[in-house]
């Protein structure tokens, strides 16, 4: 994968991350699609999680799912919600 200066960002982040089957399928598909850009998996400890989302949307991330244990966490940090996730107490996109 060859990326440009220009390609679009987005990964998962989780603690632990390697589980995850995610940049491997959003990775085939960009590449399938001809899309410049990555889905990068991204090990983030969980007292590093606000920092981190702040500092992904400083650096131009088009957006990031999360997994364990970061689900309540990532709550706390939406502009917006949805009804369900309201419910819940967590999200993942």
């Amino acid at each position: 994968m060859i990326l440009s200066g220009h390609a679009r960002l987005a990964g998962v982040i989780g603690y632990p991350v390697a589980h995850s089957r995610s940049p491997r399928l959003h990775g085939t598909w960009l590449e399938r699609h001809g899309i410049d850009g990555a889905y990068l998996p991204l090990a983030i400890a969980p007292d590093d999680f606000a920092a981190c989302v702040a500092a992904l949307a400083k650096m131009g991330f088009a957006g990031a799912n999360v997994t364990i244990p970061h689900k309540e966490a990532a709550f706390a940090v939406c502009d917006r919600v949805a009804d369900s996730a309201r419910r819940a107490g967590a999200v993942n996109t």
